[in-house]
């Protein structure tokens, strides 16, 4: 996966396994799929974000570090 962050990977292995685009995320954040994006390649911290990315995806806690 191109330039993703370890959280990033991780999220886009189980969007690409469960079939989640970054829309669905997005709409489900009420942000931008551009900011998701940017998130997940490290670009932006998306401090608020990631732990809610985490918890939607079911990702381990503390993966968001």
């Amino acid at each position: 996966m191109p330039h993703y962050t370890k959280f990033g990977a991780e999220a886009r292995k189980i969007m690409f396994q469960r079939n989640i685009k970054l829309k669905d995320v997005a709409e489900e954040l009420g942000v931008s799929v551009t900011y998701v994006s940017e998130i997940l390649k490290g670009t932006r911290e998306g401090k608020k974000q990631k732990p809610l990315i985490a918890r939607l995806l079911g990702m381990e806690s503390g993966v968001c570090k």
